[in-house]
């Protein structure tokens, strides 16, 4: 039975409250929207385990849409007739779209300052990216990030000898190039630069030290040596790929032995490990961040709060703070493939331990969350058009159609048209 047809009735209990209100607050739940079906069993035992510690004040977690996409362009409808839930369950990614319509009450006040936020465990460069003029848009709960998957098989036969895999782009390209020439059948390396969101380019630009816009997001600031950077990058994986591949054949390829390094989200390790067993040894190895002001673009999600109701809004804080609390972020490792976004929680010996037997392809990317922001979201609401126009210059880069300078200038001059548009 999916989340439209079943009430799923959690308990919250908040010291905060007066009991009088709390009563009040039980007898009607508080109301929070999440994708329809998307990891239900994550979200069930999350309320079960919170209704347990909990019992006070009741918790519906309404369906709405079958993905992230679908809630938002729901959540944009009910703003526009003032039927918003009291809270949702939504891609980071939307929180600064959510909070220009007005939808969005900031976290500051609930949590008492931004410093709760760190002294939970949450990193400051994730902070920065759900934070706006008016606070902490969000309550971040899981991410991912993109690292790289390794034919470990393919590498030996290419002549590489040492025990763990490349960690640099160039050894990257090398041993690539290498795999590329063992077979035409067999492709040496792919990254999804198609991704959502234009995710891969923010990743590179930022790996590289840069940023999508100036702080005051006044105007474009990837096209610089950091994004210049980036393209060539991109063209250099043209050169060792092969052959022309959607996202979708690529990872069937890897699976299948016949691709040696893939670049993808870590939230396809568990599917990729059971699709992999047995034909070859899979290391996962993190995206390299070449300089030292580097970081890596996560994809993750988290809390938001639309009621304005003081009492409402309290009780909506202590759902939040066990959603990220390391018993919440552990509920998240076993049901989903989302990596935990406390770090105090990963810095927990049997924490990290229990996570590794969880996710042991995990083990050499975790230390990357620590300086793990989320995805740019463009000021304006046009921001698809301008990522989907971003993942066709790259396209054409990696296919050696358009130079990586000719194809910065065009991706910048597009962006500008379309932010003032």
């Amino acid at each position: 039975m999916d989340l439209t047809r079943r009430k799923a009735l959690i308990g919250l209990c908040v010291a905060a409250v007066p009991a009088p209100r709390a009563a009040s607050a039980a007898q009607r739940p508080l109301r929070i929207s999440v994708p329809m079906g998307l990891h239900q069993k994550m979200i069930e035992e999350l309320g079960a385990r919170f209704t347990k510690a909990n019992p006070a004040i009741a918790v519906e977690f309404l369906g709405k849409g079958d993905n992230w996409d679908p809630l938002l362009q729901v959540t944009l409808r009910e703003g526009l007739v003032n039927g918003l839930p009291d809270a949702t369950w939504q891609s980071l990614a939307y929180a600064r779209l959510l909070a220009r319509r007005g939808y969005i009450q900031p976290l500051d006040p609930l949590a008492g300052g931004r410093a709760a936020f760190t002294g939970l465990g949450l990193p400051e460069p994730l902070l920065e990216s759900i934070s706006g003029d008016s606070g902490v848009h969000a309550m971040p709960f899981g991410t991912t990030i993109p690292v790289v998957y390794y034919n470990m098989d393919l590498l030996k036969r290419a002549g590489y000898a040492a025990a763990q895999p490349p960690s640099t782009w160039d050894e990257i390209i090398e041993v690539a190039g290498k795999i590329s020439a063992l077979d035409r059948t067999i492709t040496g390396g792919f990254i999804e630069n198609d991704a959502s969101n234009a995710w891969i380019f923010q990743n590179l630009v930022a790996s590289f030290g840069g940023r999508m816009m100036t702080p005051d997001l006044s105007d474009v600031a990837f096209n610089a040596p950091e994004g210049r950077s980036s393209l060539e990058l991109l063209w250099r994986f043209g050169d060792v790929s092969g052959t022309n591949m959607s996202r979708e054949q690529a990872r069937q390829a890897f699976n299948a032995g016949a691709c040696g390094i893939l670049i993808r989200s870590a939230s396809g390790t568990t599917s990729v490990s059971k699709a992999t067993q047995g034909r070859f040894e899979l290391m996962v190895g993190r995206l390299p961040i070449p300089s030292p002001k580097g970081r890596l673009v996560g994809a993750g999600h988290g809390f938001m709060v639309f009621t304005k109701d003081t009492e409402r809004q309290k009780a909506l804080w202590t759902f939040f703070r066990f959603a990220a609390s390391a018993e919440g972020q552990m509920i998240l490792a076993r049901q989903s493939g989302y990596m935990p976004v406390n770090m105090s929680a990963l810095g927990q010996a049997d924490f990290l331990k229990e996570y590794l037997q969880i996710n042991p392809y995990h083990r050499a990317i975790v230390e990357a969350l620590a300086i793990t922001t989320d995805q740019f979201s463009f000021p304006k609401d046009n921001t698809v058009k301008i990522t989907d126009m971003m993942a066709d210059v790259m396209r054409d880069v990696v296919a050696h159609r358009t130079r990586p300078d000719v194809a910065l200038k065009a991706m910048a001059d597009q962006t500008r048209k379309l932010l003032s548009s």
